[in-house]
């Protein structure tokens, strides 16, 4: 007996000091690993970029180096910004964290600071189903940030996604581990060239991911959790206007289909200036290639708002006759290089996505009339799921 309460002590004793050492784990007693060499030694993999970096690029942006000159000012900004990307890994960790430097450290009052610049964990919780898990945030404390996702797990290897900070970019980032554990190379979903080419999403600050809790909510990686394939976000806030520079690149980024949803930032003038060059563009450099068009979404308080009710009117039944045209008769535009006028002949692979009226977003979807909030996107993604299905 006296042996038996031995053990039973000793017992006792290693399981207070394992939940002292493991489920109170404090951030600062993880072991980290850099991402950047996780991902070039093929034990992390990042997925949702337009572009994969190059020696001359920043690691974790959206628009490459060499557009820096090309583009706005602005667009390179906001393409600074982590919006979709996501990096990929597996461990047996019982405590995941990161620590990140941040590019701005910005804030906005209409938004949380975790959807703005902290990151989110997600857990492939049922393979067979591709079904993705929320595991945990963390929260941003800083330029140089550093947090706990989530501790005190059920042991064993799991496939996991780190979402970026959807509205600030990341200079640096490493991701924490319990010291027992390991990290692997990620399997199975969501991974380069598993289910087909990526879905490129180009919009406005709602595409990016205004104003959602955490980076997983933004509408383009729910839907990439739900169909089990790679979205590309290219959302930029108050900048989704048609540039020409944005159509040449976007058309070379090989995808399954292209969501344009950038209205909310045009004009009616600049709709009507911009859609052949911008659209046929890319639609006529992918002719197999399903390119969708969206349609501006009635805002809640429309009803009592007459000059903005007839502008959205206005501009959604030029987009519509747009699309009628160009599927029809084609594109028409001057080449920006020759000086050339352009036809492309019909672009049959132009699709139409209506979400005005009841097809949009319900009454409390936002958090300021037009940007979304978790409720905002969760719906609105099912409205464009219908279609990319």
């Amino acid at each position: 007996m006296k042996r038996d309460s031995f053990f039973k002590s000793v017992l006792l004793t290693a399981a207070v000091l394992f939940s002292v050492t493991i489920w109170g784990q404090k951030v600062s007693e993880l072991k980290f690993y850099n991402v950047q060499e996780l991902i070039e030694n093929g034990d992390a993999v990042m997925i949702g970029q337009g572009e994969k970096p190059t020696a001359d690029s920043c690691y974790y942006y959206r628009i490459p180096n060499r557009l820096k000159e090309v583009v706005r000012k602005e667009l390179w900004q906001l393409g600074c910004d982590g919006a979709g990307i996501a990096i990929r890994f597996s461990t047996d960790a019982v405590c995941i964290g990161a620590r990140w430097t941040l590019t701005y450290n910005f804030g906005m009052s209409h938004m949380a600071y975790t959807g703005i610049k902290g990151m989110d964990l997600y857990v492939l919780n049922n393979p067979k189903k591709k079904e993705w898990k929320f595991a945990g945030t963390a929260f941003p404390n800083g330029k140089n940030s550093a947090n706990i996702f989530v501790k005190k797990m059920y042991g064993g290897k799991k496939e996991y996604m780190i979402y970026l900070p959807l509205y600030d970019g990341v200079d640096k980032m490493e991701i924490g581990i319990d010291s027992s554990a390991t990290i692997f190379p990620p399997q199975g979903e969501l991974l380069p060239g598993n289910n087909g080419l990526p879905i490129l999403f180009y919009g406005t600050s709602i595409t990016q991911g205004g104003c959602v809790s955490r980076p997983g909510m933004a509408y383009p990686a729910i839907i990439e959790r739900k169909l089990g394939r790679e979205t590309i976000n290219l959302g930029f806030s108050g900048n989704g206007r048609m540039d020409g520079n944005m159509a040449d690149w976007i058309k070379t980024i090989p995808a399954s289909a292209y969501v344009l949803d950038c209205l909310p930032n045009c004009t009616y003038n600049t709709t009507r200036d911009s859609s052949d060059y911008f659209i046929g563009t890319i639609a006529a450099a992918n002719p197999n290639v399903p390119v969708y068009l969206v349609n501006n979404f009635e805002y809640p308080q429309q009803f009592i708002l007459p000059g903005n009710n007839d502008d959205m009117v206005k501009e959604n039944k030029l987009i519509r006759d747009i699309y009628k045209r160009l599927k029809t008769k084609g594109a028409e535009y001057t080449d920006p290089v020759t000086g050339e006028r352009v036809k492309t002949g019909p672009l049959k692979n132009l699709h139409f996505i209506d979400v005005s009226k009841k097809r949009g977003i319900g009454n409390e979807d936002t958090v300021d009339g037009n940007h979304m909030t978790d409720l905002g996107t969760t719906n609105f993604s099912k409205r464009l799921l219908k279609h990319l299905k």
